[in-house]
């Protein structure tokens, strides 16, 4: 079984939100704030109902408030889970009063578990009432031995790993990995039996050792018990002076796997040649070394749980940010290991910031948040049928999909440009000489290079006539018109009748709808800005014969005609709009195009 669904009601960020799962790995990215968290913690909530110490609970501060209305009143909290019935008849029967009946297909059943959280004033004081149910009817009683069949570890953003991984710590993992295992391997016998009768018996062993009358331990052990003794009843009044008794720690397999120390050796095995091996103690490690031991040690315990039919029917994981501490080679072979364990049966759920993770998941395991104005909006690829974004739409993004692009899921707002000089220039273009001089960095706007002009692929994700299958951002499209005899004239070429934009750009101007909007350029970037203003084409034509001294054909008041011809046959575009950014952080004035003002208004109105 896994979740299918999550709906959430009137919860931090959400005042309704409902999440279509997949089996194994979830990944929800987004911006801070926009709600990762919340639904992480939902899923604790609901998954840890009718647990001891589940580390978390509801107060009125994570009641929805509508930022747009204060008068907007809420008193309620709801989640309601949905779990998907996998093929062992044991789901059905252990969670017989989750059962709910999908009343448009007779032969589909889920699981179902509704939490409802109710604010009551009595008097000055305020608490929440708890309501819980299982199925389709309110009322419905779940039994708690069911809830215990449900498992899951949840891995913190801010998680102590020394601590957690010390030995008789209070939370501590690698004890509750050993405490769960049902078998292990000795030399040549295979899957033995670790039952309760079994781990008695091992620490009874263990026991007789400190206990054997030929072992030091024990006399050792009598010599301090009896000077702590004696010191309480010098101390103590005569017949009410307490006395102690002492014992190894051991006498139970709890407590001698409470007690397991990891520790890193300093050398490699081969290179001891005899010399003794060293430690290091965690503490000496690095946090990010820490964290991949604490999470194999957490992940060690679950697939042994997942593995073992003894163990609990559903296992999930929640792990908020993976990647802190964590280098991106190691934020790569950490999601890939990720991606490996769905296999067993666990479901996964991650958050993260991370363009690395990102552009390494499968987009239908992933889940974009943004929040713009106040408002929290979920999109999902899962969400999108062949019509909305094609196979080969996803193929094409999926491939392009590098940790540079993937950032576009993390911004305010997006600029899709062709090539590298637009990257590079539109930043200065748009904080010291637009209309309204917007520092897109500061209001986290991305600009994209789609390295050409493949713009389908990425605009769809913006232009779609459902809100709910389009991001929430922003998004100005920037492209060439490329008219034919303006092309001939660059190229040298005999001209030809004039075509006021190519078939390539006709095609991207239609995809200008809701979210997307397309700027054209009357011809190119570099040839409209050096057209622009007398001041535009003074400027360019300084910085280009600096990079070329002693060019014939550059000097003088040389036309745009000749600088298109050169940055083709020098193929220095690149260098040209680093040298003129150069140039223009030192000015104090020139003029931005049209059509780029035109993009950069668009982006304003977020």
């Amino acid at each position: 079984m896994y979740i299918s669904k999550l709906r959430i009601k009137n919860f931090r960020a959400f005042d309704l939100v409902e999440l279509n799962f997949n089996e194994g790995l979830n990944i929800l990215i987004g911006e801070n704030n926009s709600g990762k968290s919340a639904i992480i913690d939902a899923l604790r909530l609901c998954l840890g109902y009718g647990k001891p110490d589940s580390g978390i609970y509801i107060q009125e501060s994570d009641i929805y408030r509508n930022h747009n209305d204060p008068k907007e009143v809420h008193n309620e909290i709801q989640f309601d889970l949905i779990f998907e019935i996998g093929e062992d008849p044991f789901e059905r029967q252990c969670f017989n009063d989750f059962i709910s009946q999908d009343p448009d297909d007779a032969k589909r059943q889920t699981i179902q578990l509704h939490i409802r959280y109710s604010l009551e004033n009595k008097g000055k004081r305020k608490f929440f009432k708890r309501t819980v149910w299982g199925g389709d009817n309110e009322g419905q009683l779940i039994p708690y031995d069911a809830l215990h069949e449900i498992f899951y570890t949840y891995l913190s953003p801010m998680r102590d790993a020394v601590n957690s991984l010390k030995p008789y710590s209070y939370d501590n993992k690698t004890a509750q990995l050993f405490n769960q295992l049902t078998k292990y391997n000795k030399e040549e016998e295979q899957d033995i039996k670790l039952d309760d009768k079994k781990k008695s018996e091992l620490a009874s062993k263990l026991h007789d050792v400190f206990e054997d009358e030929k072992n030091d331990w024990k006399y050792i052990l009598e010599s301090g018990k009896e000077k702590v003794n004696d010191h309480l009843e010098g101390t103590g009044i005569n017949k009410k002076s307490p006395q102690i008794n002492m014992n190894y720690v051991g006498r139970k397999y709890s407590d001698v796997v409470r007690g397991i120390e990891l520790k890193r050796p300093i050398y490699n095995p081969e290179e001891l040649n005899g010399a003794e091996q060293e430690f290091f103690e965690l503490y000496q490690n690095g946090l990010g070394e820490n964290n991949l031991i604490y999470t194999s040690v957490v992940l060690g315990d679950l697939i042994n749980r997942c593995e073992d039919e003894d163990l609990e029917i559903y296992n999930a994981l929640l792990v908020e940010e993976p990647e802190a501490h964590l280098h991106p080679q190691y934020q790569n072979t950490f999601f890939e290991y990720l991606n490996t364990l769905q296999d067993k049966g666990l479901q996964i759920f991650v958050t993260s910031h991370s363009p690395t993770i990102t552009a390494k998941c499968k987009l239908d395991r992933i889940f974009v948040l943004q929040k713009q104005l106040q408002n929290t909006h979920i999109f999902s690829f899962a969400n999108l049928s062949e019509e909305d974004f094609s196979s080969t739409n996803r193929s094409y993004l999926l491939k392009f999909l590098d940790t540079t692009k993937s950032q576009m899921f993390f911004a305010n707002a997006v600029v899709l440009v062709e090539g590298i000089a637009e990257v590079i220039l539109l930043p200065i273009l748009s904080k010291k000489f637009s209309n309204d001089k917007i520092d897109l960095e500061k209001n986290g706007v991305e600009i994209i290079n789609v390295a050409g002009v493949a713009f389908e692929h990425f605009a769809k994700l913006y232009n779609n006539a459902d809100e709910k299958k389009r991001l929430l951002a922003k998004c100005s499209l920037i492209t060439d018109s490329d008219p034919v005899l303006a092309k001939a004239a660059m190229e040298g070429e005999p001209e030809t009748p004039a075509k006021p934009i190519s078939d390539r750009a006709a095609k991207a101007n239609e995809l200008t709808k809701h979210n997307l909007h397309v700027s054209l350029a009357p011809n190119t970037f570099e040839f409209d800005m050096f057209c622009q203003s007398d001041n535009n084409r003074s400027i360019m034509q300084r910085v280009y014969r600096s990079m070329h001294p002693g060019t014939f054909d550059l000097e003088g008041d040389f036309s745009v005609e000749i600088l298109m011809k050169k940055l083709k046959s020098n193929k220095d575009k690149a260098d040209f709009a680093l040298a003129l950014n150069e140039e223009l952080d030192g000015c104090d004035r020139f003029e931005v195009p049209e059509y780029i003002q035109e993009a950069i208004d668009f982006l304003s109105l977020i």
